[in-house]
Parts: C-alpha cells; sequence; structure tokens
C-alpha cells in the first residue's frame, strides 16, 4: 500500500472508508495525537470511547495483555479501537502478536499503531505493518514551510485568513512546536471571528513575546538581495535565539529554490511536489520567481559556496557564529556587486555554474 499524508487519510475517513488497521509514522506527538484523534472518533460512537477505546504504550505492554486486548469484541460500536503510541518499544513477543493480528485482519477490530521508526531500520515489524496496514507518513513541517502550515491550517479548521508576514511572526515567536503552535492559531481565531483575516496588529495583541525579526523575512531580504538590511537585521535575528548555522541551512535551501526558479515555475514545482514540500510552499513560489530575476547562476553558485564556507568555519571554531555569517554576507555582497549586480551577469569572466538544476534539500 501506498503512504498517505494526514489531509488524504482525512479524505479518506471522510468517504467512509473505516476499519482495518493504520500504521502511523511520525516523530511529532501532536501530528501522532491529531491523526489517532481523528480515526477513533470515526470509528466510535458517540460517548462508546469509555468502552470500546484502549490505548497503551509500547514500553508498558506484554505480549498477553496485548493479545487480550486485540481479541475483545466491540461493545457498543460497530468497531473496538485499540490505539499502541511508541510502538517501536515493544517486545520481540509483543511484536509477534501485532504483526499476526495485522496479517489476520479481524472483523470489528481497528488497530491503530503509532512508531517512531529508526533511521535506516530494516527491522521486519515494521515491513510487515507497511504491507498489511494503511500507511501514514505525518511528517514534521520543514522550517521554510512552517509560515504554510500555519496559514493553511487556520483557514481549513476556522475559515480564517492568515496573512503571511503573521504567520512568519507567530512561528519566530513560538518555534516549531506545533501543539503551541496549534493553540495559538484557536486563540487568535477567536480573537478576530469568523471569515476574518489574522494580520501583524492581532498576532501581537493575542500572542506575549515576539522577536523582532523573523528568520523568513530576514531570508527574502538576503534572497531579494538587500544586504545592508540582512546584516542589519542580524545581531537582532542571533539574540531571539536563532543559531547561525540554523540560518545558514534555511538560507541555502532558499537560494537552491531561487536557483530552480531560474529553470522556470514549472521545474521549481516539480522539485517541491517531489520532496513533499510544496503543500506549505505553493504561496511561496511567485516570490521565488520574483527574486530569480535578481541573481544570475554563477552568482548563486557564488553564495552558496560562501555559506559553506561560513558553516565550516563556525564547526571547526574558526569564527564565532555571528562574525563567520557577517563575514559570509559582506563577501556574498561583494560578489554579487552588493546587490546592484543584473542577473545572469557572470563574475570574474568564469562560466556560469548550473545551480538551477540541483534538486532543494
Amino acid at each position: 500500500m501506498g503512504e498517505l499524508t494526514y489531509d488524504q487519510l482525512n479524505d479518506r475517513v471522510a468517504r467512509g472508508k473505516l476499519g482495518g488497521c493504520f500504521f502511523l509514522k511520525s516523530e511529532d506527538p501532536f501530528l501522532r495525537d491529531e491523526a489517532i484523534a481523528l480515526l477513533a472518533e470515526a470509528h466510535l460512537d458517540g460517548g462508546s470511547a469509555d468502552f470500546d477505546l484502549d490505548q497503551v504504550s509500547g514500553d508498558d505492554v506484554d505480549a498477553p495483555g496485548l493479545g487480550a486486548l486485540l481479541h475483545t469484541p466491540p461493545l457498543l460500536s460497530k468497531y473496538r479501537v485499540v490505539v499502541i503510541r511508541g510502538a517501536q518499544a515493544l517486545s520481540a513477543s509483543a511484536r509477534a502478536v501485532v504483526e499476526k493480528a495485522v496479517r489476520q485482519s479481524v472483523p470489528g477490530m481497528v488497530l491503530i499503531v503509532a512508531a517512531e521508526v529508526p533511521r535506516g531500520s530494516k527491522a521486519k515489524f515494521y515491513d510487515v505493518l507497511r504491507r498489511h496496514c494503511t500507511t501514514v507518513s505525518l511528517h514534521s513541517p520543514r522550517p521554510s514551510e512552517l509560515p504554510g502550515w500555519l496559514a493553511k491550517r487556520v483557514r481549513t479548521l476556522y475559515g480564517v485568513e492568515l496573512e503571511m508576514e503573521a504567520a512568519q511572526l507567530l512561528a519566530a515567536g513560538i518555534g516549531p512546536r506545533l501543539g503551541v503552535l496549534a493553540q495559538e492559531l484557536e486563540k487568535l481565531a477567536t480573537f478576530v471571528g469568523p471569515r476574518a483575516r489574522i494580520g501583524l496588529e492581532a498576532v501581537r495583541a493575542a500572542v506575549g513575546a515576539l522577536p523582532q525579526v523573523d528568520r523568513w523575512s530576514w531570508i527574502d531580504r538576503v534572497a531579494e538581495r538587500r544586504i545592508v538590511e540582512a546584516l542589519a537585521e542580524l545581531p537582532a535575528l542571533l539574540d531571539s535565539g536563532e543559531s547561525a548555522v540554523g540560518l545558514i541551512g534555511s538560507l541555502s535551501e532558499a537560494l537552491i529554490r531561487v536557483g530552480l526558479a531560474r529553470e522556470g515555475e514549472s521545474v521549481l514545482v516539480a522539485v517541491l511536489k517531489r520532496d513533499g514540500s510544496y503543500r506549505n510552499l505553493s504561496w511561496k513560489v511567485r516570490t521565488y520567481l520574483r527574486q530569480a530575476r535578481r541573481w544570475g547562476e554563477e552568482e548563486i553558485a557564488d553564495a552558496l559556496e560562501e555559506l559553506l564556507r561560513a558553516d565550516r568555519l563556525i564547526k571547526s571554531g574558526g569564527l564565532s557564529e555571528r562574525a563567520a555569517l557577517e563575514e559570509a554576507l559582506l563577501r556574498i555582497g561583494c560578489r554579487t556587486g552588493h546587490g546592484g549586480g543584473r542577473a545572469g551577469s557572470g563574475v570574474g569572466g568564469r562560466r556560469e555554474k548550473r545551480v538551477g538544476s540541483t534538486k532543494a534539500p
């Protein structure tokens, strides 16, 4: 079976395709619990959760106990739902019980197995789950996707539009804590009311301490070749808790996408769809296309080289985070004509490098 996203799982449930076993792959507890709640509510009637829902953790259930749960028929609902969180911690004998259950597909039994699959794991257990269960990959949004994730969520759940500058500020203030961000979105949606827009003023009024500068606006400064402004904002950005290494990674990712945009919108969109980020970055495509007009291919390659050099200097202890990133920005400004260079112009007579065809990380 192919792997589903959360949205695809939601569509499946809405179409009434119920029953069977589900394998949830997620490292984020919020995304995991949201998917579990969706499935449990779809399969249980009214207050039957008190009788037909059992939830256990992989590190505190043994094989006999798990077997008993999986052979208990439903009492009040059509289905009995058994949830196993942290299935990666199940003992070998308990895994064998789960494998037998998913192969048999007991009528009236819904089994939800949630696990953090270790990177590179070749354990038979996960292979059996993938082959016999509906597998759902619950990927946490990358830093560059976080504002888009917020805007899409508040629009879907509450019918409210979140302006992207406000989304960036909210993400910068809260960080990648999805559960906390979800709570703040609910609070903001209530604050502005239905069919309204959430702007910067609403975020500042409803949310606590917020940074002066957010990483997404700062990255756009560099991508728009506004190097002087980016240098001026860097101290406040680092003081807010951002790391230079993290900024270098996100800025490199953005410049690679700008390079892809130079090859055309279809090329950029194809790569974003292939790496799974388009659902949260579709709004950003026009920005990348606009920024691409400011850069030549060799200029992007030069900038990426400078960022790689800064990353190595920081990790080797050669320079402090702030000094290394400031130097990289100054060198990018010099090598690209301080942001005033004509897109497509070469530097030093060298042949342009093909950056646009590089896959975004």
